[in-house]
């Protein structure tokens, strides 16, 4: 499979179910900040190395706990777009990683 570079379109896209993927996970009382910064770590891992895969092993192993629409669209919208380029992979790596970040910040 080659790599691919993302249109605009199909970042914002997946901007806008990111946004509502942040607000179902920031209200799970499962979910701890010291959970996500683990989670984290490993994505930014995976990010520095361009490991893709592995990026999105961590990350769909995470959002398999929950049980919703959005974060269903959320995981075939990454399946639609990966693998990327370098690039782009850093992009939207940093912007998931971010909004994880973001949502139990107050913790």
């Amino acid at each position: 499979m080659s790599k691919t570079s993302m249109s605009v379109k199909k970042i914002e896209d997946i901007k806008a179910i990111f946004h509502s993927v942040l607000t179902i996970i920031g209200r799970d009382k499962r979910i701890s900040s010291r959970y996500i910064e683990g989670l984290v770590y490993s994505l930014l891992s995976t990010l520095r190395a361009n490991d893709q895969e592995r990026f999105l092993t961590y990350l769909i192993s995470f959002l398999n706990t929950f049980d919703n629409k959005e974060v269903s669209d959320f995981m075939k919208r990454l399946y639609e777009v990966l693998p990327l380029t370098e690039s782009d992979f850093q992009k939207l790596g940093y912007l998931i990683i971010i909004g994880l970040m973001s949502i139990k910040g107050g913790e």
